[in-house]
C-alpha cells in the first residue's frame, strides 16, 4: 500500500504567495492615499473649527468698535481680540496673543491633536478677510485650508507641498501669502 501525502506542494505554495503579493502591490498604495485623503479632510476641519473661532473672535471685536484689521494687525486698542497675521501658533501651548488664545482654547477641544494654526489677510470677493490654515505641526506638509479647503485632487496634483510656515494659497490670478 501507498501512504498517500498530506500538505501542499512547493508549486502551490509559490502560486498562493505570487497572489498575496500581487493583492499587496495593489492595495497598499490605495490605503496609503485613503490615510493621507483621511489626514487632509481632518486638517481641514480643524482649520475650519479655527475659522470659526476666529469669526466669534472678530465678530466681539466688531461690536466692541474695532475693525477685522484692527484685530490682525495687532492694534494696542484692539489687544483683547489680537491675532498677529502671518504668525503661526501652537495650540497646545498659551498663546501671548489674546485673540489667538481663543482660537487655541477651542482647538484644545480636540485632545493632543490641537495642532498650530496661522490666520492669513485675505480679500475674497473684493472685502478684506482672512484665511485659516491648520496642520499637526509646523513641519508637517498636510496643511488645511478655510474657507475654500484644500481637496484632495490639488492636493495630491502638487509636485511638492509646503509647511504652514511658508504656505502660499494661488487663487486664479492671484497670490495670498499667509506670511503677511
Amino acid at each position: 500500500m501507498k501512504k498517500t501525502q498530506k500538505g501542499f506542494t512547493l508549486v502551490e505554495l509559490v502560486v498562493v504567495i505570487a497572489i498575496i503579493g500581487v493583492l499587496a502591490a495593489i492595495l497598499v498604495p490605495s490605503m496609503l492615499n485613503y490615510v493621507k485623503k483621511s489626514r487632509l479632510k481632518t486638517a481641514n476641519s480643524n482649520a475650519k473649527t479655527a475659522y470659526n473661532a476666529v469669526a466669534e473672535n472678530v465678530a466681539d471685536a466688531e461690536t466692541n468698535g474695532y475693525a477685522l484689521s484692527a484685530v490682525l494687525t495687532a492694534e494696542t486698542d484692539a489687544s483683547k481680540w489680537k491675532i498677529t497675521a502671518g504668525t503661526v501658533y501652537d495650540a497646545k501651548a498659551s498663546a501671548s496673543d489674546a485673540g489667538a488664545e481663543k482660537i487655541a482654547a477651542a482647538l484644545r477641544e480636540n485632545g493632543d491633536e490641537a495642532g498650530c494654526f496661522k490666520v492669513a489677510k485675505a480679500t475674497i470677493s473684493g472685502q478684506a478677510s482672512y484665511v485659516v490654515l491648520w496642520a499637526k505641526n509646523t513641519s508637517d506638509e498636510m496643511v488645511g485650508r478655510y474657507p475654500d479647503a484644500v481637496s484632495w485632487d490639488s492636493w495630491k496634483s502638487e509636485p511638492s507641498h509646503e509647511t504652514i510656515s511658508n504656505f502660499t494659497i494661488t487663487k486664479g490670478s492671484s497670490t495670498i501669502s499667509a506670511a503677511s
